[in-house]
């Protein structure tokens, strides 16, 4: 992590703070039920829990809760609470969200999908994709447990999602990446030291071909969000930085604890617009890691 020192704000309490264990968090899904309702049945099942005051969807807990009443009748879905972030940079307070078309890439198993389709209150329409039969029978499950009656699954390669003409390409985009995953690094040992940059390299490159089809999907005037949960420049500001031709970076205006993009990296400069970019880190909000940057297609 040392080659970070000089992007990460408050390094010595960001080392400290990744040496600890990874919150249990859980995600009140609004389509079946409310916060004070989920509240109240931890406190029957002797679970403590804390609101995160950022989001009030989400409360911290004191064990997991994939074990729980309220998981297993869909009231809760078991998320890491900055994997909530890339949904809230789309803007969904137009009144026409019955009309909307949302698109989710690499969507397994489901977390972004879900808290997707519980903003828009089950109106419109999302097409949920992911490659791999395995990874869309969880997508499925999770999409069935939580009620989603908006979504609809694909099973293929990002990069081969059918291109439409008009009407029919997507409001709206989510390219949640594939990635490196450091900002896991509370949960796994193994990236505490970071990962090797010929490792990012090679991973952004296919981050680049999904996101170059997110923009042949998304209607002009549309959103294309843009996420990894890793801290690599590589994977972040460097692969969207190629894209500023393609869509108007936009800042989504987030009023929690987070860090502007990086405009600077290893003797590179970048075009100041990436500082509309977003980088969350764990001691920011007690958390893992994530990366947002949200386009308005051109």
């Amino acid at each position: 992590m040392d080659r970070y020192k000089e992007i990460i704000p408050d390094f010595e309490k960001f080392k400290e703070v990744v040496k600890t264990h990874q919150p249990f968090d859980c995600r009140v899904n609004s389509l079946k039920t409310s916060v004070e309702e989920v509240k109240q049945h931890f406190k029957d099942e002797g679970i403590t829990f804390e609101q995160r005051d950022w989001n009030k969807n989400f409360l911290k807990l004191d064990k997991r809760p994939g074990k729980t009443y309220a998981h297993w009748l869909g009231k809760v879905y078991v998320q890491e609470s900055t994997s909530a972030v890339p949904p809230l940079a789309f803007d969904f307070s137009k009144k026409d969200v019955e009309k909307t078309k949302v698109l989710d890439m690499c969507a397994a198993p489901g977390s972004k999908t879900t808290q997707i389709s519980g903003i828009m209150e089950n109106k419109g329409e999302i097409t949920a994709n992911d490659v791999k039969s395995q990874r869309t029978r969880s997508l499925l499950a999770n999409i069935y447990r939580l009620g989603c009656l908006n979504v609809k699954v694909t099973e293929q390669d990002a990069r081969d999602i059918k291109e439409n003409g008009g009407s029919k390409k997507y409001d709206k985009v989510l390219v949640d990446v594939p990635c490196t995953a450091e900002g896991n690094l509370r949960e796994k040992d193994y990236l505490k030291k970071g990962v090797q940059v010929k490792d990012s390299k090679n991973m952004s490159e296919l981050q680049r071909q999904i996101l170059e089809k997110a923009f042949k999907l998304c209607k002009k005037g549309g959103e294309v969000v843009y996420s990894t949960c890793t801290f690599s420049p590589e994977e972040n500001e460097m692969v969207v930085k190629d894209f500023l031709d393609k869509g108007m970076l936009e800042n989504p205006g987030f009023s929690f604890p987070h860090s502007k993009g990086i405009t600077e990296w290893n003797g590179q400069t970048f075009s100041e617009e990436l500082r509309k970019t977003v980088r969350v880190y764990p001691h920011q909000i007690d958390s893992g890691g994530i990366f947002v940057a949200k386009f308005t297609k051109l």
